[in-house]
């Protein structure tokens, strides 16, 4: 996996010089209130990152929500610095392997630091896998995206003060319960933080952006049990010609699950997809092994209510630290749950969070495509003129959606009538490695109260 030396012992003083020596460009004439872009920060994980199809590289950099708030507070298009990675990306973009079995697996090779050496702070400090405690605590993981991003000098709330910034973004908190989604597993303190945890993080790095002066916009966190990584599968037997649900006694079979027959609140992650393959989960009767789908297949519905608790709790403590700050709220939950009910209508289309063909996500079923992402930036720049009475204009979403920035989408026939599974093994492992999912506790010792 990546490996970035550290250079910290030659170039901290560099790093940490005070942001009023730094190069500031002329600020285009936007009007954004009384919020001030020069020098713009933004805090993170993958979603921050613009991580798209299991990967973070320069095509997708490019369509980040923090560069394109930015063009459109300040103006510009240079400035704004983040760690881009040449394509193919670190892990490799996924790409669509084959429609018959239908698989995604990674690109060929591996991208390249870009910019390693910037002799500053990046602007957008976000890593992905980062949860709130890494925020706070975490310099390098041994080899991991937070050496890319961080290169050994400062936590990202050291280095996004060193900036000195005007503004700031913070939305952090996804990895705080993505974890036992993406796992199909609770376990406090390794796959979801404690609330106590949670909030005295958060609060720290509310409290320490305040004290350097900069306006703040703050974003909650999605339903992490509802995206395509948890939802695309169905609980009952397919018929792996017809890609329908089998029939029997006009009823459909629901799958074997590690505590029986699952329920229609039950999921079935994209994970099962080997275990699927070969007949785990099906009846002997429908040509399966009668064997029971894994633990970590599955996420119940128990698990799902524990983990839409959890999100409820962070989400409500997070709506109020911005209050009490005075920062622009935008409630990212409210957004994902219409993508996932009814579908977003934009220019006469509609977006869905269907794998695939939905228009909103990415191949790994997590992340938002380029398009998401734009979206993504403008729902933060209503919130940002509203709150500082600014008109800072929208992202234009055309040609994210009809243009060269469009991801490119399989058709919804060509999924309809494909078989078989969707990621590969290696493409499962690549996306647990970047965002640090852990699977299970450590064996011989309790689950710690924090990840890091």
């Amino acid at each position: 996996m990546l490996r970035v030396k550290t250079f910290a012992s030659a170039l901290a003083l560099v790093f940490l010089l005070p942001a009023v020596l730094l190069p500031v460009a002329a600020v285009a004439q936007v009007d954004t209130g009384t919020a001030n872009f020069t020098r713009y920060v933004a805090i993170g994980d993958s979603l921050t990152a613009a991580f798209m199809s299991g990967g973070l590289s320069r095509t997708a950099q490019l369509s980040s929500y923090p560069i394109l708030i930015n063009r459109q507070a300040t103006g510009q298009t240079t400035g704004f610095e983040q760690p881009f990675v040449s394509d193919p990306g670190i892990p490799a973009l996924l790409e669509l392997k084959s429609l018959a079995p239908l698989n995604i697996g990674p690109r060929a090779g591996s991208g390249q630091p870009q910019n390693l050496n910037l002799p500053r702070p990046y602007n957008n400090l976000a890593v992905p896998g980062a949860d709130v405690h890494d925020v706070v605590a975490t310099v390098t993981d041994n080899g991991g995206l937070h050496d890319l991003i961080l290169r050994g000098i400062g936590t990202q709330l050291q280095q996004a003060v060193a900036l000195q910034p005007t503004f700031t973004t913070i939305w952090i908190g996804n990895n705080d319960v993505l974890g036992a989604a993406l796992a199909g597993r609770v376990i406090e303190g390794v796959t979801i933080t404690p609330v106590a945890n949670f909030q005295a993080d958060f609060r720290t790095i509310v409290d320490t952006i305040a004290g350097t002066g900069s306006r703040m916009a703050i974003a909650n966190i999605p339903d992490v049990t509802g995206i395509p990584f948890v939802t695309t599968i169905p609980f009952v037997v397919v018929n792996p010609a017809t890609n329908q649900p089998v029939i029997v006694n006009g009823q459909p079979v629901p799958l074997i699950g590690p505590n029986g027959l699952l329920t229609p609140g039950d999921r079935v992650l994209l994970t099962a997809r080997a275990e699927l393959t070969q007949g785990r989960g099906i009846p002997t009767a429908l040509g399966g092994t009668g064997q029971p789908l894994s633990d970590a297949a599955v996420l119940s519905a128990a698990e799902i209510s524990s983990i839409n608790a959890r999100v409820a709790a962070f989400n409500s403590f997070i709506q109020s630290e911005a209050a009490r700050v005075g920062a622009a709220f935008v409630d990212m939950n409210a957004t994902f749950r219409v993508v996932a009910n009814e579908g977003l209508d934009v220019g006469g289309l509609t977006f869905t969070e269907n794998f695939l063909t939905g228009g909103v996500f990415s191949y790994d079923g997590v992340h938002p495509n380029a398009f998401g992402y734009a979206y993504i930036a403008n729902l933060f720049i209503e919130e940002i003129n509203d709150q500082f009475g600014g008109e800072i204009p929208l992202v234009n979403l055309f040609p994210f959606i009809f243009g060269p920035d469009a991801s490119t989408q399989t058709s919804t026939a060509a999924v309809e009538t494909a078989e078989g599974g969707i990621l590969t093994s290696a493409a499962v492992r690549n996306l647990f490695w970047a965002l640090d999912i852990k699977t299970e506790a450590p064996k011989g010792r309790k689950p710690r109260k924090g990840r890091k």
